[in-house]
């Protein structure tokens, strides 16, 4: 006779719950992350995700429906922390895409927008093209195209180096000079010049409070442009969160009106600009108007033009000598 088993007198080893998938991690970070204000929320997860496993996007979505690691489980949870207390995701990353160029990204110098790159356009249009400064054109130079097209090119504010370092990669002026108040910004840029190689044609120069006091007496350059600071009072308590408490101030305000740099620009940038040369600022949507008032007060000009960027809004000026 066989002996009696009585059920329930053992208990059973509890089962091991599976691994969530890394699907399973997107969507719940996207949910997370757009509960918390982050726009695009599933772009951002998807980053965060490669960022952590040091792939690319294409190689994230080949293994979504594998099993997620402990341990990058609380790498990813750590990130989406930061992110979600406002750290921008460029810094979290460590570097940003600009135009041709992988950047370093943090809090020394401020983050490159999409506008810059269509500030560097312009130029770059101007450039290939000649005559009067067109509007901004998604063209490139021709391929195979290595000549220079001017010699020099003054970057004011430079900040990350981002703009003096696309107008040499590109071959559009064979030396860059980037100037700044800034001895941290000047440290990324630096960096971000040694990683593109360009140590010889892009020159930096701390100064002390006018870009011009990095210029000097009779130098002249074919191209001068700035992103100046030009966030006004009024609009501090607006920006996002992100802008706000990351980017460095001294690269965000532009005083009352923000026109503060925009006027000392104005006052020296005709006498150094060779003849035939272009002076190119991105300014705020508002302040077209003002700006082309401040440089016919203080400067001969052959052409001025308020262009707008590609969303249709007034966001460069151009003056032409």
């Amino acid at each position: 006779m066989k002996p009696v088993v009585e059920h329930g007198s053992q208990a059973e080893p509890a089962r091991r719950q599976p691994a969530p998938t890394w699907r399973e991690v997107i969507d719940g970070l996207a949910a997370e992350l757009g509960a918390g204000g982050i726009a695009g929320s599933r772009h951002v997860a998807e980053r965060i995700l490669c960022h952590v496993l040091g792939i690319s996007r294409t190689e994230l979505l080949l293994r979504v429906a594998g099993p997620v690691e402990p341990a990058d489980a609380g790498k990813v949870a750590e990130i989406v922390r930061r992110r979600l207390a406002g750290v921008p995701l460029q810094h979290i990353e460590g570097t940003v895409a600009f135009r041709d160029l992988v950047l370093v990204s943090d809090g020394r110098a401020l983050i490159p927008r999409p506008e810059t790159e269509q500030l560097v356009q312009l130029v770059v249009d101007w450039a290939v093209h000649g005559g009067d400064a067109p509007g901004v054109r998604k063209v490139r130079r021709p391929s195979g195209q290595r000549t220079p097209l001017r010699e020099s090119a003054l970057d004011i504010g430079t900040g990350s180096g981002a703009i003096a370092l696309c107008l040499v990669l590109e071959s559009i002026v064979r030396l860059a000079v980037g100037v700044d108040v800034s001895e941290l910004a000047l440290e990324q840029a630096a960096e971000n010049r040694a990683r593109a190689d360009l140590d010889d044609t892009v020159e930096l120069r701390r100064v002390e409070t006018s870009p011009w006091d990095g210029v000097g007496p009779s130098e002249t350059f074919d191209i001068i442009v700035c992103n100046p600071p030009y966030v006004t009072e009024a609009e501090m308590d607006e920006l996002p969160r992100e802008v706000r408490e990351h980017d460095p101030h001294v690269a965000l305000f532009g005083g009352v009106d923000g026109l503060d740099m925009v006027r000392e620009i104005a006052r020296k940038a005709a006498e150094h600009l060779n003849p035939g040369g272009g002076l190119f600022l991105e300014i705020g949507e508002r302040q077209g108007p003002d700006v082309l008032s401040i440089l016919k007060d203080k400067g001969q000009w052959t052409a001025l033009r308020l262009v707008h960027d590609l969303a249709g809004r007034d966001r460069f000026v151009v003056a032409l000598t």
